[in-house]
């Protein structure tokens, strides 16, 4: 397993796309961390929470690299040699969603380190308290949601193997179908994915409409092994030519 895990990051390791979506995601982060600290916010516990959750909006990233990481393998047919290879088709899956979740995990830390840099120059600039106990919390929160998204990604990608349509799905999904089943029903996004993801991410909103943090790290983590189950058995059972 550690050799296929290996395997995995030097595949990942190699693609240009990789790089790029990892360099993109800290730049994103910020223009976010820019725009919250400019923002009105109730309280200063409300306006440093959403300045440093920013860290989380890395996220789009991470999905599209674990997406890419699986959809590359079927559009290029190397998924039939790494199957020659490992016969054993569970391993191999499980080494492609624990490569990419430190994919995952190297790009979110990035994405926090400079979320913080930033949030404490924005903030400082714009007059408001920089710092509280509560950062390190929020920052570690985000980071991790942020990091499984990434073996999401390849979740989605195995049953979604056309490159393209899987990235436009997941965006899709991930950015406009959280936000448009909760604008009808408000009371359903703290059991969504998103909401969950964004809870875990140490976002806080008005009148405790989202889970705790530990509910939504529970509930985050409970549907994307839900996902990654379907996967494995679609996996098994599905021809790869």
């Amino acid at each position: 397993m550690n050799r296929l895990i290996r395997g995995e990051l030097i595949k990942a390791r190699s693609s240009r796309a990789t790089w790029a979506l990892a360099a993109v995601a800290p730049a994103f982060c910020v223009l976010w961390v820019v725009l919250q600290a400019l923002l009105p916010a109730p309280s200063d516990a409300l306006r440093l929470a959403g300045v440093y959750n920013m860290a989380q909006q890395a996220y789009l990233f991470t999905l599209i690299i674990g997406i890419l990481g699986m959809t590359g393998e079927y559009r290029h047919q190397t998924i039939t040699w790494a199957f020659l290879l490992t016969p054993r088709r569970g391993a191999v899956m499980t080494a492609k969603l624990a490569a990419y979740g430190l994919v995952g995990l190297a790009v979110a830390a990035v994405s926090a380190l400079v979320t913080l840099v930033a949030g404490v120059v924005a903030l400082s600039l714009a007059g408001h308290a920089a710092l509280s106990p509560d950062v390190p919390v929020i920052l570690l929160g985000a980071m991790l949601s942020t990091a499984i998204y990434a073996p999401m990604g390849v979740a989605l990608a195995v049953l979604v193997r056309n490159q393209v349509a899987a990235v436009i799905l997941a965006v899709l999904l991930f950015t406009y179908g959280d936000s448009a089943l909760a604008w009808l029903i408000p009371d359903v996004f703290a059991w969504l994915p998103s909401g969950a993801a964004r809870a875990l991410g140490g976002m806080r909103a008005e009148g405790g409409a989202l889970l705790p943090a530990w509910g939504g790290a529970l509930l985050f983590t409970g549907y994307v092994a839900a996902i990654a189950l379907v996967a494995r058995l679609v996996t098994l059972r599905r021809d790869v030519t």
